[in-house]
């Protein structure tokens, strides 16, 4: 499996309204990304911090990444035969597509590619 970086670091928030006003002030910008269920910031050094809610999921504190690879059917086939669950749970834009899983130890693991191209 090919992999660039990490592309974000995140924590899981039972109330984004909440987790928005508090991050938004102390970081003291708005994010460069948002919905819904994500919002993500873009820090001074280059890297991601995001904050991830999901409102269909039973709530469990939590943090995760999402892993930069070039291909995902290959992450993810990689990340099922080596225990990982893969939930189903994807989403994504013109520019990128995530797919999630849950690692062995009950970790957030997103398999995170960047498209070359913006799709339609």
């Amino acid at each position: 499996m090919s992999t660039r970086g990490i592309d974000a670091t995140f924590f899981v928030v039972k109330d984004m309204t909440r987790a928005r006003a508090f991050y938004d002030t102390i970081l003291e910008k708005e994010p460069n990304t948002t919905s819904e269920y994500w919002a993500e910031y873009e820090l001074a050094d280059g890297a991601t911090f995001a904050l991830g809610y999901n409102p269909g999921a039973d709530w469990r504190a939590g943090a995760g990444i999402l892993l930069g690879v070039d291909n995902l059917t290959d992450a993810s086939e990689r990340a099922k035969k080596a225990g990982g669950t893969l939930t189903g749970v994807e989403f994504g834009g013109k520019i990128c597509k995530a797919v999630e899983c849950i690692d062995t130890e009950g970790n957030y693991l997103y398999f995170h590619e960047r498209f070359a191209q913006p799709q339609p």
